[in-house]
């Protein structure tokens, strides 16, 4: 659910939840140990305690940082193979005679197109656009093998051919990475101990006597930031951080010069 939710609203309910754990957290400490305030030697174990949780959530905050910074590297590499291997392929259709170049070139423009639309659009149906473009990629790969049989058997063929076949592995790729996330047990648990570590804030606070509510509040909100950020740099289909597609639009505006 936390997946699919708006980031402005994960934010805001992120923020929200952090707050009221830690008016929670101030509240149990009074109702559970109305005399720890005099008590200045039991102060430490709160602190230790609230070490520990913050430790943890740092990490697990890193953990899944780094999951959907690599992924959002992985797909921004994919999309320069990709465009390189439509370069590849439209500069060895050179070694065709013009005839049929000439009946290939339309298709495979068509076929580019398609996957730089299907890449930048990031609303559409992801099932309905990779079997548009699979339609695309069986015309492209019909008419080809029409063509390499009536030429004879040489370099040519083989080089084609595999550069045709490393266009398709790098479409199947990219559709791969663009639909993987990060698994919901890491982003539920994330979002379970920023709440948890409001509240053990809140708890450790009020032990001291003082609350600071307003450092804990901005606390809160770059809290919130960071975990929607996590979640944004794990969306490549929508939220503020996308991945480039020029390489890709440059590859194809060529083409279609």
């Amino acid at each position: 659910m936390i997946e699919s939710a708006p980031l402005l609203l994960v934010v805001l309910v992120m923020f929200v939840v952090m707050v009221a754990a830690y008016e929670g957290g101030l509240r149990l400490h009074h109702a559970i140990r109305p005399f720890a305030d005099g008590k200045r030697g039991d102060s430490g174990d709160e602190s230790h305690a609230m070490s520990g949780v913050f430790g943890l959530l740092a990490l697990l905050l890193a953990f899944a940082f780094g999951l959907a910074l690599n992924r959002y590297e992985e797909r921004r590499n994919l999309v320069t193979s990709e465009a390189s291997a439509v370069a590849t392929f439209a500069s060895r259709m050179e070694l065709l005679p013009p005839a049929d170049r000439e009946a290939l070139r339309p298709l495979l423009v068509g076929y580019a197109r398609a996957r730089l639309a299907a890449s930048l659009d990031a609303e559409g149906d992801l099932s309905g656009q990779a079997q548009g473009v699979d339609r695309l990629h069986g015309q492209l790969e019909a008419r080809l093998y029409a063509v390499l049989a009536a030429l004879p058997a040489d370099a040519r063929t083989t080089l084609l051919v595999q550069s045709f076949d490393n266009l398709g592995d790098v479409a199947t790729e990219r559709q791969a990475a663009r639909a993987a996330r990060l698994p919901d047990t890491v982003v539920d648990l994330l979002a379970l101990y920023c709440a948890i570590g409001a509240l053990t804030l809140g708890y450790a606070v009020a032990a001291t006597n003082s609350r600071h509510r307003t450092t804990a509040t901005i606390f809160f909100a770059l809290l919130a930031f960071a975990f929607a950020t996590v979640l944004d740099l794990d969306r490549p289909r929508g939220g503020l951080i996308t991945v480039p597609q020029d390489v890709l639009a440059r590859t194809v505006a060529r083409l279609e010069q």
